[in-house]
């Protein structure tokens, strides 16, 4: 789902931006509405370190002296995306999509949501023909959005495209399975704080099961135990400290997610009759990316591997000198511009 705002942005200097729940991720891009696009400066921020960004912003955009048009994913804290069976006739009916968030999902106030129906095998709007149908039910309240939109506002930043980042994401994935022609399913597992959510992407598309229960805070109350530490700041550095020690005890960890993850995925795999292969967890930064390992291995499947390098040109998208090779964590970001699609209309606009 996204919100656009035309405006006259040729030949402008842009900036790429993804607010997940671990950092806050920066790029900027050379020329806005030029292919390939070219992105000239990146740099990694802590979730919260909006006075850090705002001094790169300064080094990097100062001579610009006017608002910069911002590409901005953001994974919002109450953000919905559901596979459901819909009677997609019943969509030409203002009050259908209502009913059934607030019923299924218990949102009480859907008229305060932005909602869509995709196709959970492509991702494009879910029009009100035909029957019945499994379409994906994605929605973010307004409130989230005008949150995003004041903060990337306060730092001088105007939303060029503001998109619930898990979407791109996981077309970009998709897409990458295809051209390899893997066909096994894979899970994209985002760890929040209290819970985790899986999307499973397979031969019918998105599924989502049900959310897991444990999340990053269990990883933190398992490292409390066994480390012996009290103190919330020790904990998060012991954790970003991949040592021989730490990763001898990961699998304890990971423990409490895996498990539940587990009969998830082997659910998906006996109702669908298609095997999984890997998992990719999506916004862990670099300290913590030995996370993908041990669950991965708890599930019984393997970690997803992809070098965005080589990927990077076959979605037009491409490095200006001196800017450093992105990480893997950096997939959900780089999926907003790929394809260097600045100038398509977005099939959801605010």
């Amino acid at each position: 789902m996204s919100l656009s705002n035309p405006f006259n942005r040729h030949s402008r200097r842009g900036l790429l931006i993804e607010l997940n729940p671990y950092q806050i991720l920066a790029a900027g891009i050379s020329r806005m509405e030029e292919s390939p696009v070219t992105l000239d400066c990146a740099a990694e921020f802590d979730s919260h370190d909006d006075a850090g960004l705002r001094q790169w912003l300064g080094a990097n955009f100062e001579k610009q002296n006017t608002w910069v048009p911002v590409v901005c994913g953001f994974v919002p804290p109450e953000g919905l995306l559901q596979r459901e069976s819909i009677q997609t006739r019943k969509l030409a009916e203002p009050s259908y999509l209502e009913n059934l968030v607030r019923e299924q999902y218990k949102i009480e106030n859907p008229d305060s949501w932005k909602l869509a129906t995709l196709s959970p095998q492509d991702g494009v709007l879910v029009g009100p023909e035909g029957t019945q149908r499994p379409a994906l039910v994605c929605g973010v309240s307004h409130t989230n959005v005008h949150r995003v939109q004041q903060r990337l506002l306060d730092h001088r930043l105007l939303p060029y495209r503001l998109e619930q980042g898990i979407l791109p994401l996981l077309g970009s994935i998709a897409d990458f399975k295809a051209r390899r022609d893997d066909k096994r399913a894979i899970v994209v597992v985002v760890i929040e704080h209290e819970h985790t959510t899986a999307y499973i992407l397979g031969k019918e598309g998105v599924h989502t099961p049900s959310a897991v229960r444990h999340g990053f805070a269990s990883i933190v109350q398992a490292a409390r135990k066994e480390f012996g530490l009290n103190d919330a700041v020790e904990i998060r550095d012991r954790l970003q400290l991949a040592d021989e020690e730490l990763l001898l005890r990961a699998t304890k960890f990971v423990r409490a997610i895996g498990r539940d993850l587990k009969p998830l995925v082997d659910s998906y795999e006996m109702t669908t009759g298609q095997p999984v292969g890997e998992i990719y967890c999506a916004y862990l930064p670099p300290a913590l990316s030995w996370i993908t390992e041990p669950l991965s291995q708890v599930v019984g499947r393997t970690p997803f591997v992809m070098d965005c390098a080589a990927w990077l040109p076959t979605v037009g998208i491409q490095m200006a000198d001196g800017v450093p090779a992105f990480g893997s964590h950096w997939l959900g970001a780089l999926s907003l511009v790929a394809g260097a699609n600045l100038t398509k209309p977005d099939d959801l606009q605010g």
